[in-house]
């Protein structure tokens, strides 16, 4: 029978039931909170017992600490460098290196910490272990560095902090002192690395430019003597304005010709202009012969005459003495003047004439001079090409002087400032970073709790207990023939034949039950038969009327609260269960066990929820044909599915299929009115259940156990 259960199990296709889902996981709540008590427990030991760890962390800005002062004929605040990511990246390098680890170790005195080097305090069992097994490096036969190393590094984290350019180091030691010295001398190593590098630039350029210096003053030397004799060779000799004499001078006879022709032309000029106004007897408008001290005189005596001649020209006659000496004499004067400007215009032919001669010598030196250029001109380019290289070599050598002086000057002490500096330094923290106690003692809980949840909520879907049943008993009863499972005998005995009608208190039992008395007694009865299946509970009255169906479907809505149950209406004649699939009984009769008997539906078309509960329903149905299914063999296809299949027969004296398919029955309960007037019919359905070999027989008084009912649909 359990294989066949198993099988129709794992061929379910039903739902999911929730409720029942819910009530399985309640009934295995020790597997839930025991797994999750035990693993808090284990979390608080071990937190209890490892060593707390401290974390302090240094961060660092990196920037450019170039300044106007330190280069100023560089470097200035909008030329300072870009640091990119990948620059941020390789610094992060840098603050790993292991040469920035081996001052660490040496300044905070590592080799001797127990902390870092295991092998003071003799290896860990557990270590001796892994080692032995090749899963970890044997720390005896690595050096007393290479363990402090390689416990630093465990220790050391260095990342840059998202789009910034801030590095943080953080330390974790047991000791938070050390921790925070550790972080803050990482940092102070890091930049002093930074320093001593730019530092050790500095003297490497130093030297270079040192040598390179005395090489480009040879060459200096080589270029300026060689201009030099070339110079002396060839006569190209520099004058003013960097100029070789020989072009300085032809610019200067260009000069004296331009000077000698201008002067000549003046000249010229000078002598026509006034040969004509002597002609026209203008002299007076000639301005060299106005400015002539003689011509000045004589000018002024003709004034004089001309006005003493006006004078006597008003008593005398034109024949008079007088007049005629006066007009002599003025005669005279004019005749002075015109050979004072003949001699002027002669003189300034003169000077035309010499100024020729000069502009012709000039002339014929300017062309003797140009020839000699023309020819030197070729050596003037090949001096001009050694004085290039000169000059070229000169320039050179004078910037790097300039550089040297530079780097001299900034090989002293901070002269080169690391481009980061260090804006948080770590302080001892007063909380350990590992373990976190609470957050530890979560996670297992919590991790427990989900486990173990999971676990039992996976062992109730896997066994069908959160699985809602219709579709698993199809092929529960295509699966095999069923075995009958036997309750130990626990039975009202029914009376001696012949034997006087006795009042029900003396031989019934179970009156005053409620629906909750029952459910508990239905368990321990169940727990009985549970590795044959559920428990098949037949409910009959002394006569239709009498309460049964209304017992039936209270009790199986208290056991469906926490288990599997469906209820049977096994009176086709009087159908007392539709009402609780259809909604206020309206509508068609559902599909239930006749069609399901007769063959005409299938166990998920004749099973149905009740509106009220998670209980599961099957109603009588309302097919008329000849059945092709035993009814015993749909109550046991039900056990193999449900914890507790409850029938609400017909009256059992009618003879109904409660009596003929009583075979797996572990249960009846006989319901009577609580008149008392039954008690004969309750004996005759007794004893006819020890005919059809009930294990167990109940009577229930149908008023009390109506009431206990009520109080159940309240509660």
């Amino acid at each position: 029978m359990s294989d066949v259960n198993e099988a129709s199990r794992a061929g379910a296709g039903g739902e999911i039931d929730l409720r029942r889902l819910l009530a399985a996981i309640g009934r295995r709540k020790f597997w839930i909170t025991a797994p999750v008590i035990a693993a808090l427990a284990l979390t608080f030991a071990a937190v209890s017992l490892i060593k707390p760890r401290y974390t302090a962390e240094s961060k660092v800005l990196l920037e450019a600490q170039e300044g106007y002062f330190t280069q100023p004929d560089r470097l200035t605040r909008e030329s300072a460098a870009v640091i990119d990511p990948e620059a941020v990246a390789s610094q992060v390098q840098l603050v790993t290196s292991r040469d920035v680890a081996r001052q660490a170790v040496r300044k905070l005195d590592l080799l001797s910490n127990p902390e870092f080097d295991p092998l003071i305090e003799g290896i860990n069992p557990f270590v001796r272990v892994l080692v032995l097994l090749g899963l970890q490096r044997d720390p005896v036969q690595m050096s007393p560095e290479e363990r402090v190393l390689e416990t630093y590094y465990d220790k050391l984290t260095v990342f840059p902090v998202a789009r910034t350019r801030v590095l943080t180091i953080e330390f974790t030691s047991r000791n938070p002192e050390l921790a925070a010295k550790a972080a803050n001398t990482i940092a102070e190593i890091y930049l002093t690395a930074q320093e001593d590098a730019k530092k050790t630039n500095v003297k490497s350029a130093a030297g270079w430019l040192a040598r390179s210096i005395d090489d480009l003053r040879v060459r200096v030397a080589q270029a300026e003597a060689k201009v030099d004799d070339f110079r002396s060779n060839s006569g190209l000799f520099v004058g003013t304005n960097n100029v070789n004499i020989p072009s300085q001078q032809l610019s200067d006879l260009n000069t004296q010709l331009a000077t000698a022709r201008a002067a000549q032309a003046e000249a010229q000029a000078k002598g026509k202009r006034l040969a004509e106004l002597i002609r026209q007897g203008r002299l007076f408008e000639v301005s060299d012969i106005v400015k002539d001290d003689l011509v000045r005189r004589v000018g002024e005596q003709r004034v004089t005459i001309k006005a003493q001649l006006a004078l006597e020209s008003r008593t005398l006659l034109p024949g008079h003495p007088r007049i005629k000496e006066l007009q002599a004499q003025l005669t005279d004067l004019e005749n002075e003047m015109r050979a004072a400007a003949e001699k002027s215009a002669r003189g300034l032919e003169n000077d035309a004439r010499v100024a020729s001669s000069r502009v012709e010598s000039i002339q014929a030196a300017f062309d003797t001079q140009r020839k000699a250029v023309t020819s030197s001109n070729s050596e003037d380019v090949t001096l001009r090409a050694y004085e290039r290289e000169a000059k070229a070599a000169r320039e050179q050598l004078e910037s790097y002087l300039q550089k040297y002086r530079e780097a001299s000057a900034r090989d002293a002490d901070h002269a080169a400032p690391a481009d980061a500096r260090i804006i948080s330094r770590a302080v001892a923290p007063q909380l350990p970073s590992f373990p976190k106690k609470v957050p530890m003692l979560a996670i297992a809980g919590l991790g427990a709790l989900f486990l173990s949840f999971g676990l039992v909520t996976a062992r109730a879907l896997l066994s069908g207990e959160g699985i809602s049943a219709a579709p698993v008993i199809r092929d529960a009863v295509e699966a095999a023939h069923i075995s009958e499972p036997k309750l130990a005998p626990a039975r009202v005995s029914p009376a001696p034949a012949g034997a006087a009608r006795r009042p029900p208190a003396e031989t019934l039992s179970g009156t005053g039950c409620t629906p909750g008395s029952l459910a508990g007694m239905l368990r321990g009865a169940r727990a009985q038969c549970a590795a044959e299946g559920g428990l098949c509970v037949l409910f009959s009255g002394t006569a239709r009327g009498a309460g049964a169906s209304a017992n039936a479907m209270a009790l199986a809505r208290v056991l469906a609260r926490e288990a599997k149950v469906i209820l049977v209406d096994g009176d086709a004649e009087a159908p007392a269960l539709d009402h609780l699939v259809q909604e206020g009984g309206a509508g068609g009769v559902p599909a239930g066990l006749s069609d399901l008997r007769a063959g005409h539906s299938a166990f998920a078309d004749v099973i149905h929820r009740d509106l009220n509960s998670q209980l599961h329903v099957l109603p009588a149905g309302s097919d008329a044909g000849a059945p092709v299914m035993a009814f015993d063999e749909v109550i046991g296809a039900l056990r193999e599915t449900y914890d507790y299949v409850l029938i609400d027969g017909a009256p059992f004296m009618s003879g109904g299929p409660g009596i003929n398919d009583a075979g797996h029955v572990g249960l009846m309960v006989i319901v009577a009115p609580a008149d008392g007037e039954s008690d004969a019919e309750i004996v005759e359905m007794i004893a006819r259940s020890d005919r059809a070999e009930i294990p167990e027989t109940l009577v229930l008084r149908a008023a009390r156990m109506r009431r206990g009912a009520e109080e159940a649909e309240a509660a």
